[in-house]
């Protein structure tokens, strides 16, 4: 029996069924159609479709096959490409893997850059793109972004195709915002925990004293890189949040001042398994209201104070105490926090995970129904994204050299 996989409708809607069989003629029908004046050809043995000065060697995108999570599809790169790859590229052509998914009336290309694959692309190999990656492009039009393994994915719905090939990938504004901050920010630099709160106090961020610093550190320094550039009516870093208004960290717009979607701003540690996520009924009713929520989580290597001797701890805790903060215990204690206090962090990399109606069951079956507080009270459940899944959510990254 066929196995039941996701499938994306004209709509953006995820649907379960099994695949549909494209021929090569109705594949590169699909193709043809999509791009006027493109033209059959034969290169090294290989049927080929030429559009303009390059060529396009294609394979129809389907499940990956058990035990794989349905999510998970590719295209076959058999090795009789190799031949056609060599003769079109001494031609002067530009040569493109191009997957092509379809399903009912939904038809989308998928770009594979060849220089990412052309060493196993002969040996009968894969290349794999995921069930988001085709609800972007349905729903964006083009959506473009590097997997794990540095692979570069670029998913495009028929009736942008032609202009895609002609003019290039026009990126999201959101994105391309992240990935300029993230150029500066990841600078490579070790962040003393005193020195980065010291800063925020002298520009009077909200929140300096909180005991984990370093995700309100990237929320301050995101709000001046914002502020700096005039990016506000695209990326607000919300701090005075306004009533009944969702409490999350950053808010996305269009570029004309009006909401389009929530998003949580997050550090976390390099070698966490998980990324946490919000709470769950309050995340469910956002979803639902916009339609999808980005979780932007900057990672780091992490030096805690425990282990030297908490001397950085004490230090903090003193300057937080000559600041005039007051803490939770009656009697001051220098040593608070002290067996998770941050002495310091480098940040070597960020990413934005976007939850919407087609993943969000596997984030749905992350929840921690049974997760507890301290005093023994049942915690509220959220949602979580383990590692694992993380390519079915990710939809930009960038990280620069780890250095200890």
């Amino acid at each position: 029996m066929a196995a039941i996989v996701d499938q994306i409708g004209a709509d953006g809607s995820l649907l379960h069924d099994v695949d549909t069989r494209l021929s090569r003629s109705h594949r590169h029908a699909l193709i043809l159609n999509a791009l006027p004046g493109a033209i059959e050809e034969d290169w090294a043995g290989i049927r080929a479709i030429r559009y303009k000065g390059e060529l396009l060697l294609s394979k129809q995108v389907t499940y990956l096959g058990k035990p794989w999570e349905t999510y998970k599809k590719r295209i076959q790169l058999p090795r009789e490409w190799g031949g056609a790859l060599t003769q079109a590229r001494d031609a002067g052509l530009r040569v493109r893997f191009i997957g092509v998914y379809h399903y009912s009336k939904t038809t989308i290309f998928v770009d594979f850059e060849p220089s990412t694959y052309a060493d196993n692309a002969f040996n009968n190999s894969s290349a794999h793109v995921l069930t988001n990656d085709l609800f972007q492009a349905q729903t964006l039009g083009q959506f473009s972004r590097e997997d794990k393994n540095t692979n570069s994915i670029t998913s495009i719905r028929a009736d942008h195709f032609a202009s895609y090939l002609q003019a290039g990938y026009a990126a999201s504004p959101h994105v391309e915002i992240l990935d300029h901050f993230s150029a500066e920010f990841l600078d490579g630099a070790k962040i003393e925990g005193l020195d980065a709160v010291q800063e925020m106090h002298a520009a009077s961020w909200p929140d300096t004293f909180q005991n984990e610093w370093a995700g309100f550190y990237v929320e301050f320094r995101l709000s001046e890189f914002l502020s700096h550039h005039n990016l506000t009516r695209y990326v607000v870093v919300q701090k005075e949040k306004r009533r009944s208004a969702f409490d999350y960290d950053l808010a996305l717009l269009d570029g004309h001042g009006h909401l389009e979607f929530y998003g949580d701003l997050k550090a976390s540690n390099i070698e966490a398994a998980d990324s946490p996520g919000n709470d769950a009924a309050s995340f469910f009713r956002c979803l639902e209201e916009y339609g999808k929520f980005w979780y932007v989580i900057y990672e780091h290597e992490t030096w805690h104070g425990r282990d030297n001797d908490h001397r950085a701890t004490i230090a903090w805790n003193d300057w937080r105490r000559s600041m005039g903060h007051v803490g939770r215990d009656p009697v001051y204690n220098p040593l608070s926090y002290k067996d998770r206090y941050k002495e310091a962090v480098r940040f070597v990399g960020v990413k934005v995970l976007e939850v919407n109606k087609a993943n969000v069951t596997i984030a749905l079956g992350d929840f921690q129904r049974n997760f507890r507080q301290p005093d023994g009270k049942p915690r509220k459940g959220k949602v979580m994204i383990r590692k694992r899944d993380i390519d079915n959510f990710l939809i930009y990254t960038k990280s620069i050299s780890s250095a200890n």
